[in-house]
């Protein structure tokens, strides 16, 4: 009996590498935890992916189809406050699997380059960016800067401060004029 008793305990757990995970008599056919990927794919309707992960995909003609996991806030739905998130091929991910099961990848975020990182920007991209609030919407800066081809204000718009300038000339409220004469005639430019 104390012989059996010690089989016993060598075998369990039953442990075995497959997929790259650790599978145990509690969890087999499990992928437990987080996988580096790389997007191979992007479906932009169904805001899904087919991704590669180094050493379980290898050879693999077809890729998983992963879901996104949405940060709270960002809403993938359709309508007036839908958002999609810019996902490229060749991104570099992390992904988990529902459950723990193989068959139900889902992207939980971007994975850190190590390399070429820029510092002290927060910077957003896509093809289109919209900013929607009910209430007011706030700025606080230094300095704001608009680089565009074209601006265009819908709306009042109330300008406070001690100057306004247009290429360069004074346009506010202090500014003066050149060439004034009394009548009808007109001043000139602003200095």
């Amino acid at each position: 009996k104390r012989h059996g008793r010690q089989r016993q305990q060598s075998v369990q757990p039953f442990v075995a590498w497959k997929f790259g995970g650790i599978m145990t008599a509690n969890n087999y056919g499990q992928m437990p935890g987080r996988y580096p990927a790389i997007v191979q794919s992007y479906d932009q309707d169904r805001r899904t992916c087919r991704i590669e992960i180094p050493g379980i995909t290898d050879g693999s003609d077809v890729f998983p189809e992963a879901e996104i996991e949405y940060p709270i806030g960002d809403k993938a739905r359709s309508g007036s406050d839908g958002t999609e998130i810019e996902i490229l091929p060749g991104d570099t991910v992390w992904i988990a699997f529902i459950g723990g099961d193989s068959r139900y990848p889902i992207i939980t975020g971007y994975r850190n380059p190590q390399a070429g990182n820029s510092f002290d920007w927060r910077r957003f991209h896509h093809a289109n960016i919209e900013l929607t609030a009910d209430g007011m919407m706030r700025l606080n800066a230094e300095t704001v800067e608009i680089n565009a081809a074209n601006v265009i204000v819908n709306g009042d718009t109330a300008v406070v401060g001690s100057s306004l300038t247009h290429n360069s000339k004074n346009v506010g409220s202090t500014h003066r004029h050149d060439s004034v004469q009394s009548g009808s005639d007109n001043t000139g430019s602003p200095i």
